[in-house]
């Protein structure tokens, strides 16, 4: 029996453990004296709606009671939340965002790489206790949830009067784990089958058990920004969700209104059973905006590296895994510029198109582009099996007698870039191109593949024309001596293949 001179004495101890989300405790004992006195363990709370005793005949056995099968320590969570939803991405980790007012929103959170949103690039975000998510600044506490028109891009997986202060918790993770971003992908290849994707971040945004402001109840629903530099998705999803007489709406806009969804649900409660991805309480929709690339693009892939947003900008010089051979040359780096060609010693200084410059340079369509204005110029060399089958296809399509097996593929795309003079801005001016290096040992092909949609512009590669021209008629100006081994035209669809 524990005692000191003549004294019994107990050995305990309590452990509070605390995340954004969950709380437990964990009662720990050692050596407990045998009590003749009054004596308790266990907790309670201030409406005895939540209390626990250990059920024990005497204080000396709590040494060697259990909850958890470890003698003398028993746990318990005791934060009070609901169970998490299991269609709910992990947020017990989350940055939590506290707000000390109603209508509160979060300070600007920088975003781990650009998010598309029909159109535009954002590299913040906001999350509002209120349910929704905004890009440009918080919306004002005056805005009403009863129309989900704010002349702003937002994102309301549930926009409507909610009171964090009374209760449960609202956070946010911006670095997602690589178990997160598996998940995510592997459910945008799941519902989105024929656009490939791989998530190179995620924003999940989370609100557990969070009140109602003007009544009884409280929602728990989470909305996921999936994406990489080219696509975008965003996931809704919905757990226990009491009923009220608030104003509510749940859905999307945008800043223009072009773009907006609303959830069909009758109540709000029926958000928990709603879904257009046959998942109960699961929503999910693709946002960058981006029309598909054409049938005879390299998909995106793995480990794109996106450009720098600069007027005349160009990436930084790029290792080839493969040197690439380039007219009995051997190149083993190059540099993406935002205008629209490779060059392979240095990044050109000029927007000016000219050929016969004294370097070795690709233009599939060199002149003035402005990124600044939207769309993304990225690049990946990709070793995938699946790409270098399409790879060799093409060009064995087009080049029956070569002998040619690539063993890597340098991809360049421009997606969506406007024009730099503002003429490509609209929708129906803008330009998708796509440049691909292929190699294997002994042979190097270069495929251009274009596809256009309005505009004049000067251009080359081997090709030669000082004048103006339709981009339809880029087959025309082909540089007299060009050898190629094959040619491909159908309405504003063009390749060639030079070796």
């Amino acid at each position: 029996m524990p005692c000191v001179g003549n004294l019994k004495v107990a050995t305990f101890q309590v452990v509070l453990a605390s995340s954004v989300q969950r709380s437990f405790i964990l009662l720990n004992y050692g050596n407990i004296s045998k009590l003749g006195q009054t004596w308790l363990a266990g907790y309670d709370t201030v409406d005895s709606a939540n209390s626990f005793t250990i059920k024990v005949s005497n204080a000396s056995e709590l040494s060697s009671s259990s909850n958890t099968n470890v003698n003398g320590r028993s746990t318990f969570p005791v934060d009070g939340s609901t169970k998490v939803p299991s269609n709910f991405l992990p947020s017990d980790d989350g940055q939590a965002v506290n707000s000390t007012a109603n209508d509160g929103s979060s300070d600007a959170i920088s975003l781990q790489q650009p998010f598309k949103f029909f159109g535009r690039t954002y590299s913040q975000i906001y999350m509002n206790s209120n349910g929704y998510l905004t890009f440009t600044k918080p919306l004002p506490a005056s805005n009403s949830s009863s129309s989900l028109n704010p002349k702003r891009d937002i994102i309301a997986p549930l926009w409507t009067q909610l009171d964090s202060r009374r209760g449960g918790s609202i956070s946010y993770i911006n670095k997602p784990s690589s178990n997160v971003l598996a998940q995510v992908t592997a459910a945008v290849k799941q519902y989105f089958p024929n656009i490939p994707f791989a998530a190179a971040s995620a924003f999940v945004a989370t609100w557990k058990s969070v009140p109602y402001n003007n009544s009884g109840g409280v929602v728990n629903f989470q909305v996921v920004l999936a994406y990489n530099v080219h696509r975008s998705f965003v996931f809704i999803y919905y757990g226990d969700i009491a009923e009220t007489g608030q104003p509510w709406q749940a859905g999307y806009s945008t800043v223009d209104s072009a773009s907006s969804f609303l959830v069909p649900a009758r109540s709000v409660s029926e958000l928990s059973s709603s879904s257009n991805i046959k998942v109960t309480g699961c929503w999910a929709f693709q946002v960058d905006g981006s029309p598909k690339l054409p049938d005879n693009f390299i998909p995106f892939g793995n480990g794109e590296m996106v450009t720098p947003r600069l007027d005349n900008g160009s990436s930084e010089a790029i290792i080839l895994q493969q040197p690439f051979k380039y007219f009995g040359r051997t190149l083993n780096q190059t540099f993406v510029n935002n205008n629209g060609l490779l060059t392979f010693a240095k990044p050109p200084s000029d927007c000016i198109p000219f050929l016969n410059s004294g370097r070795d340079l690709i233009a599939p369509l060199w002149t003035h582009f402005d990124n600044r204005q939207g769309g993304t110029i990225s690049c990946r060399e990709d070793t995938s099996s699946d790409v270098l089958a399409q790879v060799n296809a093409a060009i064995k399509q087009n080049s029956p007698n070569a002998s040619f097996t690539a063993s890597s593929a340098f991809v360049a795309t421009w997606d969506n870039v406007p024009y730099y003079d503002g003429r490509g801005v609209r929708s129906d001016r803008y330009l998708s191109s796509e440049l691909l290096l292929s190699c294997e040992v002994w042979k190097d092909f270069n495929a251009m593949c274009w596809y256009f949609e309005g505009g004049y512009f000067p251009s080359g590669f081997s090709l030669q024309c000082s004048a103006l021209f339709h981009p339809a008629e880029l087959w025309k100006h082909l540089k007299v001596g060009t050898n190629l081994a094959g040619w491909l035209r159908h309405g504003g669809l063009g390749q060639f293949f030079h070796d």
